[in-house]
């Protein structure tokens, strides 16, 4: 009776933890989120610094240091310059678009003419399209998340300069912390392969994004939807968020389309290409450049966009994968755990860590 009591317990106390732990990062979430961004933030300029050093030609001849520093320079380099895109394009858009009754009805007009084209005679009511729509809270939402990323943007900064500075200490504070050699070895081989491996999947979405990026650039602006490079931008943010992500990338230029341009075959080629773009980024591009990286499984990825997005908010949907790809990594590495990389996994293969 007893070892049926202690066997009760034990999922009841990983029920327990889990739910703790779930309630520790939501209640810390204004403080947690900044951190991740930073670690992840620092993985990628590691991995960048990487790059640097293996470019042909000048490249092996690099030092670590001024790769990094390079690297660090080219990173938040960009982040300046999507910083301008954004804030150059968004009075554009906004005088591109017209005023709010008319906008309504121009939309609801050239949607209804849509529908005849295809054969369905249908009006819809202004007050019910929009109220079904929830215009002001989407709009409210992506401001505050917006003013929630400027807020965090210098305090991100410091993480990753603290990060950058202090990591030449981390192989002494390993030392420190585990004096046995063999477990140290072990450890060592664990730690640096979750790391090569995160560096690696977030290289590579980041060269994935900027792909899919260029061609929404490339597709708005053929068909001159006002603001193309800011829809470049948002798809090159967006693509690092499965399923929910690509379909956004596609449906906000496209519904923008209905509010500017005049011509239905431009708006249709538009929504063609974009879709295009996706699901060859998304069916085709990625699993061959990824391989194991990403060997989620599909309901795993929407659980954890709900998950993440639930505990941290819209930052936890971007961070909801990179986060579950290093936690199937650390599962894996130990035998006790390892079921849970098993079932995180899309084909059941794990690797060996």
């Amino acid at each position: 009776m007893t070892d049926l009591l202690r066997a009760a317990q034990r999922p009841l106390y990983a029920l327990g933890f889990v739910a703790l732990v779930i309630a520790c990062l939501a209640f810390s979430r204004d403080y947690a989120v900044p951190i991740a961004i930073a670690v992840l933030i620092w993985f990628l300029i590691n991995a960048l610094a990487g790059a640097l050093r293996r470019a042909p030609g000048i490249g092996p001849l690099l030092p670590a240091g001024l790769a990094k520093a390079l690297a660090v320079l080219a990173l938040f380099g960009l982040f300046a310059l999507a910083a301008q895109i954004v804030a150059d394009n968004l009075a554009e858009l906004a005088a591109a678009v017209p005023g709010a009754a008319e906008g309504e009805s121009v939309v609801l007009a050239r949607i209804e003419a849509l529908l005849a084209r295809i054969g369905i005679d249908a009006h819809i009511e202004p007050e019910e399209a929009f109220d079904l729509l929830q215009y002001d809270v989407l709009i409210g939402w992506a401001l505050s998340t917006a003013r929630s990323l400027i807020s965090d943007a210098s305090l991100i900064f410091l993480y990753v300069m603290f990060l950058l500075v202090d990591e030449r200490y981390y192989d002494a504070k390993l030392r420190a912390l585990v004096p046995d050699e063999d477990r140290r070895r072990s450890l060592s081989t664990a730690l640096a392969r979750i790391s090569t491996e995160t560096r690696a999947y977030l290289w590579l979405m980041s060269l994935i994004s900027l792909g899919v990026a260029c061609m929404t650039y490339l597709a708005t602006a053929a068909v001159g939807l006002p603001g193309a490079a800011f829809w470049g931008f948002v798809a090159f943010c967006l693509n690092f968020v499965p399923t929910i992500g690509s379909i956004l990338a596609v449906v906000l230029p496209v519904v923008y389309a209905l509010l500017t341009l005049t011509d239905p075959v431009a708006m249709l080629a538009l929504a063609v290409v974009l879709s295009a773009t996706q699901f060859v980024a998304g069916e085709v591009v990625l699993p061959r450049v990824m391989g194991d990286r990403l060997n989620l499984s599909s309901v795993v990825i929407l659980l954890t966009l709900v998950v993440w997005g639930a505990i941290w908010g819209p930052a936890g949907m971007f961070l909801a994968i990179p986060i579950t790809v290093i936690l199937a990594l650390v599962c894996a590495r130990f035998p006790t755990t390892r079921p849970i990389a098993v079932l995180l996994s899309k084909d059941g293969r794990v690797p060996e860590i």
